[in-house]
């Protein structure tokens, strides 16, 4: 059907020669019109800011998330986000869901994800349910690609530096008078440093990492009321791996993914669109290891959407409906499930005064039927948010095989759940701005693992806190600090990984046009986590770029006080490192 669609697209196009406009009008769930969660986003100049353009070195740096890593790049990283679980975090890319259905938790592991072909990445935080559903319970970042905005041209990047670490990419962006779009092909490869880190195991051995990926991204207009934009990307990732104690195990874990997707957008008239997209997520991932040989774990998840779309100045009305058809496969796993939804969101504005109300209907498969649903009022620079998100277990929670003959799946679980409010004062001027919010996520029926028993619904907690964020800009320099101070009660077991207090600043010194200097520190408090107390520490970096009319330079120095911590037990973390890049655009 969708290619009858496209065949009939393509033929309108060929009655029209002259250049056409863009669609004005988009079925487009856009967060910052539908909910006034904190929402900070990362352009493409900042993403260029540091030369290996891991995303996870970019997240981590967002006020309001913590990071943790298990050892260096290639390691598997967790963001947790007020609180909340890392599996609570939804990653999106120009829309499609791309969280990874062949894991344990359905957990978007973003170690393997490079940053050349995105032109933004954007994080909300709180609960997005009534427009994402499940996943989206503590926050949702979303990735945008690049659609050929510099036209025509073509870049080079080469990196490298600290760990044996080189990287590349060559991209180009083209346009036609109907269509334009970007290609991407980019590799990464270090030698790494150990796993598990030399305090605790006397590790030495070095744990490489290897990344490639291609993607496609474009936009085709058919007429000047109709779009359609068109994604196909491979993504694969390659990591050595240390047993529990053992360093020189060398297990490694791949994984393969591969996306597709199209939406065709249809303005009716100037303030009233219908969109139709149609999406597959697919994983392959392999483990390799001395004491379970080779384990393979596949997941796929396929995604329709239809959304119609009436906005005017006063009123923006979204409703949707959706169907997701999620599988798991390994070796001793074939299950699947089916997730239909109904939702509408809405958005007034009413003098000073906006508000939104929105509701989601799923049914699943399992479970039956589920509402979510979230409501807010601004008044100039104070807003309140409420939301309700949910998870539901993912297939390998419900029916993962017996592991050394202990139950592992438990088909008995139920969702978790999470009802959030938020309260925010936010300020913004040409010169400086600044926001404070205070939150709070009231978690239950979480996921908890217990050897012998299997995946259970065993916890809660209540997390609540205050984050405090400021920004000063001028012509040469600009100044950023950010404090988030959170606690956690009525908990039923330990909140692991999440310190009471971080902070992080950013000073940046722009001596002419074509010169850039960061200055970047975080600092996070003690914190638990499964065996023991983690210390707090504080670690520093220091990026400079140079640019000219068609080449660029860049260099980064990590940790530069060469700083021993731990973000996760046991595990290894950078020391001092530099990392240089050269771009050159023709």
């Amino acid at each position: 059907m969708s290619l009858i669609v496209l065949y009939f697209l393509y033929s309108l196009s060929l009655l029209a020669d002259v250049e056409l406009l863009p669609v004005e009008v988009k079925g487009l769930k856009e967060l910052n019109t539908f909910s006034f969660s904190d929402q900070v986003s990362i352009g493409e100049e900042e993403l260029q800011n540091h030369p290996i353009g891991l995303i996870s070195s970019d997240l981590e740096k967002i006020p309001g998330v913590i990071a943790s890593q298990n050892g260096g790049p290639g390691g598997r990283i967790s963001f947790f986000i007020r609180g909340t679980e890392s599996r609570h975090v939804s990653f999106i890319l120009d829309g499609l869901k791309i969280n990874d259905t062949s894991n344990t938790d359905r957990q978007f592991d973003s170690s393997f994800f490079t940053s050349p072909f995105l032109k933004e990445i954007t994080l909300s935080k709180g609960p997005q349910a009534v427009l994402y559903g499940s996943d989206a319970m503590g926050g949702l970042i979303e990735l945008k690609t690049r659609k050929g905005e510099r036209a025509p041209e073509t870049r080079l990047n080469i990196s490298g530096g600290s760990y044996g670490t080189i990287s590349s990419s060559l991209s180009n962006d083209w346009k036609t008078t109907k269509h334009n779009g970007s290609i991407t092909y980019s590799t990464f490869h270090t030698d790494g440093l150990s796993r598990l880190n030399k305090k605790r195991f006397d590790a030495k051995e070095q744990d490489a990492t290897d990344i490639t990926q291609a993607l496609s991204s474009s936009e085709h207009r058919w007429g000047n009321k109709t779009q359609t934009d068109l994604l196909a990307g491979f993504l694969r990732g390659k990591s050595e791996q240390d047993g529990l104690s053992n360093d020189n195990s060398h297990d490694y874990s791949r994984n393969d993914q591969y996306l597709l997707q199209q939406k065709t957008n249809l303005e009716f008239s100037k303030d009233q669109a219908i969109s139709l997209r149609s999406g597959l997520n697919r994983h392959q991932r392999l483990n390799n290891s001395l004491v379970s040989h080779k384990d393979f774990f596949n997941g796929d998840l396929y995604q329709n959407e239809f959304l119609h779309r009436i906005k005017n100045e006063r009123i923006d009305l979204l409703s949707g409906v959706s169907s997701e058809h999620e599988r798991a496969k390994a070796n001793e796993l074939n299950r699947s499930f089916d997730l239909h939804s109904l939702f509408l969101q809405s958005a007034l504005k009413v003098e000073m005064l906006k508000f939104h109300l929105g509701g989601r209907i799923d049914r699943h498969s399992k479970y039956g039927e589920f509402k979510t649903g979230s409501i807010g009022i601004s008044a100039g620079e104070l807003s309140f948010q409420y939301s309700e998100g949910y998870k539901a277990p993912s297939l390998y929670q419900l029916y993962g095989p017996d592991s050394f003959g202990s139950p592992v799946g438990n088909a008995n679980l139920i969702p978790e759940t999470n009802h959030s409010l938020e309260l925010m004062w936010k300020k913004s001027t040409d010169q400086f701005e600044t926001s404070v919010t205070a939150f709070q996520n009231r978690l239950s029926n979480l996921f908890t693992y217990i050897f012998g028993q299997g995946y259970i619904n065993q916890q809660r907690f209540i997390a609540e806190g205050v984050e405090l964020n400021g920004k000063i800009k001028d012509n040469f320099y600009s100044i950023s600090m950010n404090l988030t101070h959170q606690n956690f009660r009525e908990e039923e077991s330990p909140v692991l990984r999440r310190p009471y207090n971080s902070a992080s600043g950013t000073l940046s010194y722009f001596p002419s046009e074509t010169i850039e200097v960061n200055f970047l520190g975080r600092w996070y408090s003690s914190r638990k986590d499964v065996t023991s107390k983690l210390n707090g520490f504080e670690v520093f970096e220091l990026g400079m770029r140079k640019k000219w009319s068609q080449d660029e330079i860049s260099i980064q120095l990590k940790n530069i006080f060469d700083r021993e911590y731990e973000e996760v037990y046991g595990f290894s973390v950078l020391g001092r490192s530099v990392f240089t890049g050269y771009e050159h655009r023709f």
